[in-house]
């Protein structure tokens, strides 16, 4: 199961920013394991509670009465109300989602092979020239340069720097924040997203009276990054039946209420 496996290592990731306010998540994250769903769709759910990491810690009494649904996500009680949570991650450069994938799974391979060195177990944070043509190219030599980098404490043609953070649970691969001033996001994007899901908001009534959509940026993925969200006021007075739209990113747990 190396997708299950992939989102186990995005939970650590979760807990160890949220210094332990993570009970809940755990919990609800282990249900999901135990519902002997299809591995696609335990993917798929364990997926959908991640992104919505940042939501609990803004609000922290929220219980989750239904977890594996679908149309909407999940159902929650919230201050005495049965509502309906319908979650979407907001892709903001569609050009990076295939590279992403390649950089992933040189990641996992070299997290194998370094996994049973204890002295080398964290969190590790690589600033890697992902733009050069040959980077894509080379895949052996890459798990090579990362091994060694990390091994040696050095860098390499590719990996410009390296940020360590203590872990416990073996060794963690992910790529630095790297951000630019021009990187924004445009509300356009959240507003084809908004619309896209307001079309299908009879299915997420029919289950419950009062529905939540919350839209959500995630910052571990570079095709999910931004610096900005550029003309966001356009957002101010957007048509939705929805009672509550809220973007949301989860590294530094912003949270803007867009209705």
């Amino acid at each position: 199961m190396i997708f299950c496996e992939d989102l186990q290592k995005n939970l650590d990731v979760c807990v160890a920013s949220k210094m332990g306010k993570t009970d809940n998540l755990m919990r609800w994250y282990n249900s999901i394991g135990s519902a002997n769903l299809h591995e696609r769709e335990e993917y798929q759910k364990k997926t959908e509670l991640l992104l919505l990491s940042t939501l609990f810690a803004h609000f922290p009494d929220i219980e989750i009465e239904n977890l594996t649904g679908e149309s909407p996500d999940f159902i929650i009680n919230y201050q005495g109300k049965r509502i309906g949570v319908e979650v979407s991650e907001i892709i903001n450069h569609f050009e990076l989602k295939k590279k992403e994938s390649y950089i992933n799974h040189i990641f996992r391979t070299v997290e194998a092979l370094l996994s049973d060195y204890k002295s080398l177990y964290g969190i590790y944070h690589l600033d890697i020239d992902y733009f050069q043509d040959d980077f894509y190219q080379q895949p052996e030599q890459l798990i090579k340069e990362i091994s060694s980098a990390i091994t040696n404490h050095k860098n390499t043609k590719f990996i410009k720097h390296i940020r360590r953070t203590p872990h416990h649970k073996g060794v963690l691969l992910f790529l630095e924040y790297r951000f630019s001033l021009f990187d924004e996001l445009h509300s356009a994007k959240i507003r084809q997203v908004i619309e896209k899901k307001n079309s299908k908001y009879r299915l997420y009534h029919c289950k419950a009276k009062e529905c939540w959509l919350v839209l959500v940026s995630n910052m571990y993925n570079i095709a999910s990054r931004y610096t900005y969200i550029h003309a966001k006021e356009e957002l101010k007075n957007i048509s939705s039946p929805f009672s509550k739209i809220l973007h949301i990113e989860n590294l530094h747990s912003q949270l803007m209420v867009i209705k």
